[in-house]
């Protein structure tokens, strides 16, 4: 599966006062939830119940957030920013930039993939300098589409 087929415009978050790891957690499942048809609650909990288990926090101050859930019938990658940044893992730097990843239970390969081909972007020091230059979530979306063409 490409990235492209995965991201939507309008479907990303840009929220600069954002400070809080539940919050963020919170505004990331309403993000998704009308385009994968599952409710906030269920979302938000299954996103904190990922962090709970293995926080997906980098030290480069990105978060990889990922579940795979029963009724998702589409890959959806939500990405945000959150120029304030997050604490969403005790250990590491607070995270500025936080890729969702929401998939159902079927296709479990396509997943990884998703996850890699993101970890591939945000390796490079400059693509993240470009992904925390985004002024607004769907400049952030535009920025990963650009960038994922570059690694491909």
């Amino acid at each position: 599966m490409e990235l492209a087929q995965a991201l939507e415009r309008g479907v990303s978050v840009h929220d600069p006062g954002l400070t809080d790891p539940d919050m963020a957690l919170a505004a990331m499942a309403r993000a998704a939830s009308p385009e994968l048809g599952i409710d906030v609650p269920t979302l938000h909990e299954a996103l904190r119940r990922r962090e709970r288990i293995l926080p997906t926090a980098l030290p480069e101050g990105i978060a990889f957030p990922h579940v795979i859930l029963p009724g998702i019938r589409r890959t959806l990658v939500v990405p945000m920013s959150t120029p304030a940044g997050v604490p969403i893992a005790a250990n590491e730097p607070p995270s500025t930039l936080i890729i969702g990843l929401f998939a159902g239970p079927g296709h479990p390969i396509q997943h990884l993939r998703l996850l890699s081909r993101l970890a591939r972007i945000a390796n490079a020091p400059e693509s993240l300098r470009l992904l925390r230059a985004a002024p607004n979530a769907d400049e952030l979306v535009h920025a990963m589409l650009e960038l994922d063409a570059q690694h491909a």
